[in-house]
């Protein structure tokens, strides 16, 4: 069962996710503007080297990531997920 934890570390933080005992780690800070927040999960090619096991599943992970960091922290927020990037960006 896959799931996303986040830390929080003044105005950013941490963000974890873990899935059958393998983990990709990210960060997340406040933005401005219409957007609420940024997360960072990590480019198409770092996952290429830093989570081959995942890169079939990348599209699926990322926006599991973004539903639970809605559902967690941002409730009326919703994401825009740029893939290749890596970037989710939480909109109000």
């Amino acid at each position: 069962m896959a799931q996303v934890i986040i830390t929080e570390e003044g105005r950013s933080g941490s963000v974890l996710y873990e899935s059958d005992g393998r983990r990709i780690s990210g960060w997340w800070e406040f933005a401005g503007g219409d957007a609420v927040a940024i997360v960072h999960i990590g480019s198409a090619s770092e996952w290429r080297h830093g989570h081959p096991w995942a890169v079939g599943q990348r599209a699926e992970i990322m926006r599991f990531i973004a539903d639970e960091v809605i559902r967690q922290k941002a409730g009326s927020c919703k994401a825009v997920i740029d893939e290749e990037g890596g970037w989710i960006t939480l909109k109000r």
